[in-house]
C-alpha cells in the first residue's frame, strides 16, 4: 500500500496535499458530507471536515459518514510505529474516533475515543473494545496517543502494530500519521517532515518558512489507562 513516507513517519493524511484521501474509502449519509475547507484559525489552510448525524440516533440499517483507512476493508495498515497523531477541531458535537490495533497476542483490539457526549465520564471496556473519553479544547487540538502505554494500560499486552482507522462525524481534521516517538512543537524533524510535504505539493518556491500551526492547538497526550492529560503549552 502506498504512504507518504518521511524517515520515521508514516503520513495517513495531510489536507493541504493534492487528493489527500487518497489512502481512504468514504461513506456519505443522506444527512452528511465530507469535504476540503478554509479554516479562518489555519490562515484559511484546507482541511477536511466531516459532518454528520450520531449514528445512535438513526436506525439499525444507517450507515454513518465516515472516512476509512485503509480504503480497502481487506487491507490493513500494519504499520509498526508506535505514537498516533491527530490534529483535529473540536467543532463541539458529539463525535468518535475508533482504531484497531494487533497485539503481541495477534488479538485485534479496537480502541474508540468519544467527545463531546455525556459518554465522555463513561469508561467502558471489552475484551475487544476499549471505550475512552475525550475531553478536547474549543477550537484546535493535537491528541498524541502512545500505543505502547495505551496497550498496556487496558489490555495488558503489548503493542504490535497499528492496523485501521476511521474517521467519525463531528471534526475538522488537519493531519492524521504515526511517528516512532514523543516529538516536541519545535523540534527540527518535524519541521523538515512539514517542509517535505509542502515541497511535494508545488509550494518549494514559495520563501516562506513551513511551520506547523500546532501553536494553535492544546497538546492531549494519551498514555496509558483510558485517560487524557491536557499539557499545558509554554507561553
Amino acid at each position: 500500500m502506498s504512504k507518504l513516507n518521511y524517515d520515521n513517519f508514516e503520513f495517513l493524511l495531510c489536507s493541504v496535499i493534492e487528493n489527500p484521501l487518497v489512502q481512504w474509502s468514504k461513506f456519505i449519509s443522506l444527512d452528511g458530507k465530507i469535504k476540503r475547507v478554509k479554516d479562518n484559525l489555519l490562515k484559511n489552510d484546507r482541511v477536511i471536515e466531516v459532518i454528520g448525524k450520531s449514528e445512535r440516533s438513526n436506525s439499525k440499517d444507517y450507515i454513518p459518514t465516515s472516512l476509512i483507512c485503509p480504503a480497502d476493508p481487506e487491507a490493513s495498515l500494519d504499520i509498526k510505529l508506535p505514537v498516533l497523531v491527530l490534529v483535529l477541531k473540536n467543532l463541539k458535537l458529539e463525535g468518535k474516533i475508533e482504531f484497531q490495533i494487533i497485539d503481541e497476542c495477534n488479538c485485534r483490539r479496537r480502541f474508540v475515543l468519544v467527545a463531546n457526549t455525556a459518554r465522555e465520564k463513561i469508561q467502558k471496556i471489552t475484551a475487544t473494545t476499549a471505550f475512552i473519553p475525550l475531553v478536547l479544547a474549543d477550537n484546535w487540538n493535537k491528541v498524541e496517543i502512545n500505543l505502547i502505554t495505551l496497550c498496556k494500560g487496558v489490555y495488558s499486552t503489548d503493542y504490535k502494530s497499528f492496523q485501521r482507522i476511521v474517521l467519525h462525524p463531528n471534526f475538522r481534521f488537519r493531519r492524521v500519521y504515526l511517528h516512532d516517538h514523543h516529538y516536541q512543537d519545535n523540534d527540527d524533524a518535524i519541521g523538515e517532515l512539514y517542509q517535505a510535504l509542502t515541497d511535494l505539493n508545488s509550494f518549494k518556491n514559495k520563501k516562506k518558512s513551513i511551520k506547523d500551526e500546532s501553536s494553535q492547538t492544546q497538546p492531549i497526550i494519551i498514555n496509558s489507562k483510558p485517560k487524557i492529560k491536557l499539557k499545558k503549552r509554554k507561553k
